[in-house]
């Protein structure tokens, strides 16, 4: 693999609406230009959108013609462009966030680090309990009571979660299963496919079940699609997330708040849990 760019990407569970909104303490914060100015490959990757996340911490774009605009020119990159242009979603909303760290100095620290990016962030019950603040109730809320792996769609069993893989064997492919209970829409089975390219890891999450809001049914299994890339930067990880759904217009303001708000709790759930893996910047 060559350094110093690498990309790990996950399944993250940021569907439907709810109008949430992120503690200040966990909100993104800007990054210092110094050094990361001089991150040539940074700087390339998030073009055209770099001063904006320096400034904010973060970019955001909503899109109802299906044509990302804030990915990553990144390894894998294409293989998300491709996915999100043969499901033609009716509205596409796309987060980008910066986390300022030291990266590690050798070709075996940078593979130890992703070997840890990549267990985190199929460390489903890690998101048991995470919270977020919901405007709608205004109220801090649990965004999933239940989170756990489970070993198929039909039985159900619940599983632990897998560890972290060794450095040197991250997987080339992996399906794995969960189950989340969102105080909104119940109990639903998700799929997470990772696929392991160079450099990278690419998970694509998809509900497996009918989705429901109280009585009013809001997705068909497969009907929603969510992708993340974690890129690994000389001194910071960039943190994508994409999410797409075929949705009836009525909805559409409340998935794009949905999406974005809930990628923003995602990404404070990575940053808190990242610590282990992720060394501080001086």
């Amino acid at each position: 693999m060559q350094q110093p760019q690498r990309l790990a990407t996950a399944g993250v569970l940021v569907f439907l609406f709810g109008w949430a909104a992120i503690q200040a303490q966990t909100s993104p914060q800007p990054a210092a230009k110094e050094g990361l100015k001089a991150l040539a490959e940074a700087r390339a990757s998030c073009a055209p959108y770099f001063e904006e996340l320096l400034s904010k911490g973060k970019a955001v774009r909503t899109s109802e013609t299906g044509l990302p605009a804030l990915l990553p020119a990144s390894p894998g990159s294409q293989t998300i462009r491709s996915a999100i242009a043969a499901e033609k979603p009716g509205i596409l909303v796309e987060t980008v966030f910066l986390l300022p760290r030291a990266a590690p100095s050798d070709e075996s620290g940078l593979r130890a680090e992703l070997a840890g990016i990549y267990g985190l962030l199929r460390s489903f019950a890690s998101l048991e309990g995470i919270q977020y603040y919901s405007a709608s109730h205004r109220a801090m809320r649990t965004l999933y009571a239940e989170s756990y792996r489970i070993d198929d769609p039909v039985t159900r069993t619940r599983l632990p979660d897998p560890p972290p893989p060794p450095a040197s064997a991250i997987p080339a492919a992996e399906s794995l299963f969960a189950l989340q209970r969102d105080l909104s829409f119940g109990s639903n089975v998700y799929g997470y496919n990772f696929l392991g390219i160079e450099g990278a890891v690419v998970v694509e999450v998809s509900n497996l079940s009918r989705m429901s809001y109280g009585i009013l049914p809001i997705a068909a299994p497969g009907a929603l699609k969510t992708r993340l890339f974690v890129v690994q930067a000389a001194d910071a990880i960039i943190f994508y997330t994409e999410s797409g759904a075929k949705a009836p217009g009525i909805f559409r303001a409340r998935l794009e708040e949905s999406f974005s708000n809930r990628a923003a709790a995602l990404f404070a759930w990575f940053s808190a849990k990242s610590g282990a893996y992720l060394k501080p910047r001086p």
